[in-house]
């Protein structure tokens, strides 16, 4: 997002910082800080009148039933620095989305723009450099269990440096890849317990059978309450280890130690087996064999913890089971995963709430697998090297609005061959810079079979798109190519796309069609929000009943509990 105001700042800025918002208290208790920070921002941030990117939480837009991300520009009518909230209205959307005017949304989820109405004085570097303090804050220092700490502790001492150190060293590269990438996944698991855990809170508070004195730990949502808390404690004592700098150290030490014994250059070929009976291992062993009849093999019963260990490149055989992975680990950087059968009798599974499979180099091919990506908002990201899907199978949850299959970045090449993709809201989406090959494979059931940027280069041969809810093909170009309004219909429409290429691609079922062009313009900035006095964002005629409705749709976002923490 070029148009809105980034900063990149170090270790000792943020320290600083940090240290000066929160040097009211000695001793500063986790219930005194959103208020310190209400009294921050009431004198650095403008209470009203600038204009900004709001990026859509990922909650909030299952709730609109609308795709993730999605972004849209927004007059700032009144800043709430008790809550930490922000009352907007819409001036612009970027995609085809329909949402109600006004919000209250999380001062975290708003981007100053670098260009605002002349007209209008604005301390506008100030008001973005606080809210650059204020989501750095709550998405990286500020941990979902400390709502639980006692108010005993000093929050300030105990926590702020520490948890710096930690993501520098995660940011710079000094933690070992497998172990940034668990505690990332842990983080996110645990902010999304937080939002349940609120959300059942709320249930139980205005049910009409709860007795806060006397609580029935026989009642469903009690001991769903209690099970969350329990996983929040477990992921709070992982992520304890990994703050302590010691300890820290200590992990380290012992990866930079593994590393000197291990001969990382060497391709190692794993074969997995986790459970089956004596009959079931003799003739999986002896496919193994036909395949790799001379070669070394090592031998591991879980395909998680083989993938920490094992060296780049590495060859994974799985045996016809389950297999669940926490992490990419080894696969990060290339390597060969595989079923020796048909895939429905290879199946992988992830508990991961963000990413499931993230490839950042060299080459991947995964064959013979059905992966499930039903937990996981994003199957696979593609951001470097190549990854090749060979008869395999991938599968999502089949009702979220904002589960994604398969992103491509800039510089990532994807190749599908004999695959099928299904149950997603997008089964493949194409940055500008990637390079996507689907040869003889079928994309069902999602809303969108693809969606790909200007400069993605596509060739689909022999493949079949069908049953999309919306369309086969959205082309998102800021090119003029469709004149003023999306061009729309067979898959012969894209043939003004450059760096396409289909050959005998099949259309089925698509709802809407089976392709689209759309051309996507950015969000600029109005430059006279007064011009017109039916466009003036202050003006608001309608009732607050929309208000009153739209604070129950997305009241998950806009509570000073999560709007701090999301």
């Amino acid at each position: 997002m070029d148009q809105v105001i980034s900063f990149d700042k170090s270790l000792q800025q943020r320290l600083q910082e940090y240290k000066d918002v929160l040097a009211g208290y000695e001793i500063l208790p986790v219930s005194a800080i959103q208020k310190e920070w209400g009294f921050y921002l009431e004198l650095t941030v403008d209470p009203n009148g600038w204009q900004a990117v709001w990026k859509i939480h990922r909650r909030a837009c299952e709730a609109f039933n609308i795709p993730f991300p999605s972004i849209v520009l927004v007059f700032v009518l009144n800043v709430d620095f008790k809550d930490l909230t922000a009352l907007v209205k819409v001036l612009a959307v970027q995609d085809d989305i329909h949402i109600p005017d006004k919000h209250c949304v999380p001062l975290v989820q708003l981007w100053p723009t670098k260009d605002q109405d002349k007209s209008v004085a604005l301390n506008l570097q100030s008001t973005a450099n606080s809210l650059d303090m204020l989501k750095f804050f709550y998405n990286h220092l500020f941990m979902p269990w400390d709502y639980e700490d006692d108010d005993g502790i000093d929050w300030k001492t105990k926590h702020l440096e520490p948890r710096l150190r930690l993501y520098y060293d995660m940011k710079n590269g000094v933690l070992p890849r497998v172990t940034a990438e668990h505690l990332h996944a842990l983080i996110t698991e645990a902010k999304r317990l937080q939002a349940k855990q609120e959300a059942l809170e709320s249930e139980l508070e205005d049910s009409e059978d709860f007795d806060d004195e006397n609580v029935n730990v026989n009642n469903a949502r009690v001991q769903a309450l209690m099970e969350l808390h329990i996983r929040m404690m477990e992921i709070k004592g992982e992520v304890d280890i990994l703050e302590n700098p010691l300890l820290r150290g200590a992990l380290i030490k012992k990866h930079k130690e593994m590393s000197l014994v291990n001969d990382e250059t060497k391709q190692n070929i794993w074969v997995i087996y986790n459970e089956g009976t004596a009959n079931d291992c003799i003739q999986f062993l002896s496919k193994v064999e036909s395949i790799y009849r001379n070669e070394v093999l090592k031998f591991s019963p879980q395909l998680s913890s083989t993938l920490e260990c094992a060296n780049s490149n590495d060859v994974f055989i799985l045996n016809e089971s389950t297999h669940t992975v926490k992490t990419t680990g080894a696969l990060e950087h290339g390597g060969i995963m595989k079923g020796i059968s048909s895939p429905d009798r290879t199946n992988l599974t992830s508990q991961v709430e963000d990413v499931m499979l993230d490839f950042r180099g060299e080459n991947v091919l995964l064959e013979n697998i059905t992966i499930q990506a039903t937990s996981p908002q994003c199957a696979i990201i593609v951001r470097g090297g190549q990854l090749t899907l060979k008869n395999c199978k991938l599968m999502g949850d089949g009702r979220s609005s904002t589960h994604q299959g398969i992103i491509v970045l800039n510089g990532g090449n994807l190749e599908i061959i004999d695959s099928d993709i299904s149950s997603f809201c997008t089964a493949i989406v194409g940055n500008s810079g990637a390079n996507i090959s689907i040869e003889n494979s079928e994309i069902y059931n999602c809303n969108f079979g693809l969606k790909i940027y200007d400069n993605c280069a596509l060739k689909a041969i022999k493949a079949t798109i069908r049953s999309c809810k919306d369309y086969g093909i959205c082309v998102e170009t800021e090119n003029n190519v469709s004149g003023e309004h999306p061009k729309i219909g067979d898959f012969d429409t894209l043939n003004i796309i450059p760096k396409l290429q289909m050959e005998f691609i099949k259309g089925n079922n698509n709802a809407k069609g089976d392709a689209i062009i759309n051309q996507k313009s950015k969000l600029q900035p109005v430059e006279d929000l007064f011009e017109c006095p039916d466009s003036d964002p202050t003006i608001y005629i309608e009732s607050d009943e929309e208000m009153d409705h739209q604070n129950t749709v997305i009241e998950n976002v806009c509570k000073a509990k999560t709007s701090t923490a999301v």
